[in-house]
């Protein structure tokens, strides 16, 4: 009796998908969502629905941060990613946090009258 092969029943294995872009080309919010779905993958829909929600990029950061601090908590609202885009979303109405800069502390760059006198 002649030996025949049988026929091959498996799927070749499909090519590696591409690499995620590296971290120092990620948004902030970006780099929060990786780190999620790096440590739970089954989280995927949730981050991607924030990241991809038409939120500003401080909108997505306040989001994606109330997201991943509900992950430890028991209960947390924003554990549900529409609870935290609509946070996300009041942060975006927000008008952009004035920045002031440093008042400069005359009294602190004075040389003390003692120093002066003793040279």
């Amino acid at each position: 009796m002649p030996v025949t092969a049988k026929p091959r029943t498996t799927k070749p294995r499909a090519k590696k998908k591409a690499a995620a872009p590296p971290p120092e080309n990620l948004t902030p919010s970006e780099t929060i969502g990786l780190e999620i779905v790096t440590a739970h993958k089954d989280l995927a829909p949730s981050v991607n629905r924030i990241l991809e929600s038409e939120l500003g990029e401080r909108g997505k950061l306040v989001a994606i941060s109330l997201f991943r601090d509900s992950l430890g908590a028991v209960g947390d609202p924003n554990r549900n990613p529409a609870i935290a885009i609509a946070a996300g979303e009041v942060e975006d109405a927000s008008p952009e946090p004035e920045v002031v800069p440093e008042a400069v502390d005359a009294e602190a760059d004075a040389v003390p009258v003692a120093a002066t006198e003793a040279s």
